[in-house]
């Protein structure tokens, strides 16, 4: 389900806006969960509301790049809607206790940009942020 890859190396719309006019209707992705100026500590939800159907890059569907302070050389493939996101993930790698751009990126299933970016600040505090990963039992991915 959670697949981390590196090196699609695409420029980033600027934060919120659906920027591109590739493929008809305009594609779109809101964060749900944490919300704008939220505590989190990770482990934590991430809960998409999409209006583009998400799946696995093998599929041809559309999935999202999550990462952090516009360091999309450090994100994560979501391919659902609802996806725990643990300290394996190297969206958080290095993640420092403070406030964050969250920032999440509508990919076609060949990590091309879609045409769609957007972020939220949270606070990030406690919990594994940055810490060592330990074996959380289950968010082993295959390939992209």
């Amino acid at each position: 389900m959670l697949v981390g890859v590196a090196g699609c190396g695409s420029d980033t719309a600027a934060a919120g806006s659906g920027g591109g006019s590739s493929g008809s209707g305009a594609q779109k992705v809101t964060i749900k969960e944490p919300t704008e100026g939220a505590s989190i500590t990770i482990p934590f939800m991430l809960r998409l509301d999409s209006n583009v159907e998400l799946g696995p890059t093998d599929s041809g569907k559309h999935h999202v790049h999550l990462y952090f302070d516009g360091n999309d050389s450090k994100y994560e493939v979501i391919e659902s809607e609802n996806v725990q996101i643990t300290d394996k993930s190297p969206a958080v790698a290095g993640l420092k206790a403070g406030q964050h751009k969250m920032n999440i990126s509508l990919r076609n299933a060949d990590h091309s940009a879609a045409g769609f970016d957007t972020s939220i600040t949270v606070r990030t505090g406690g919990g594994g942020g940055g810490a060592q990963p330990t074996d959380d039992g289950g968010t082993g991915g295959g390939g992209y």
